[in-house]
């Protein structure tokens, strides 16, 4: 997506979570979700298909496109989108324009 979209085309409230490594009382590791952002979101699906060996898997690939966020930004792919319930591994961040639009490529095994 070369441009910014239209501001009533984001239609959408995702957040933006990082997985921050913490210890139970126990002294078991586990992983606490920390909300980064929450902003209203522009989605365009890639593609989707799916894979059959020995399971049916159901691969999304979407685009999000966000406000410019430094802190997005610089935490990059550590962060993890959650759009309707569902968590998307986030690959790739990129600019729109200087400081005006930032492009997140997400994808999803069902």
């Amino acid at each position: 997506m070369e441009k910014k979209p239209f501001i009533g085309k984001k239609d959408r409230k995702i957040a933006l979570i990082e997985r921050l490594p913490d210890r139970s009382a126990t002294g078991a590791e586990k992983t606490t979700p920390k909300t980064v952002a929450t902003p209203w979101a522009f989605m365009d699906d890639i593609s989707g298909n799916e894979d059959v060996k020995g399971k049916v898997r159901h691969l999304i690939n979407r685009i999000y496109v966000v406000r410019y966020d430094p802190v997005i930004k610089e935490k990059g792919t550590a962060l993890v989108l959650i759009d309707e319930g569902k968590e998307f591994e986030i690959i790739h961040i990129s600019n729109i324009g200087r400081k005006d639009h930032l492009e997140i490529k997400v994808k999803l095994y069902e």
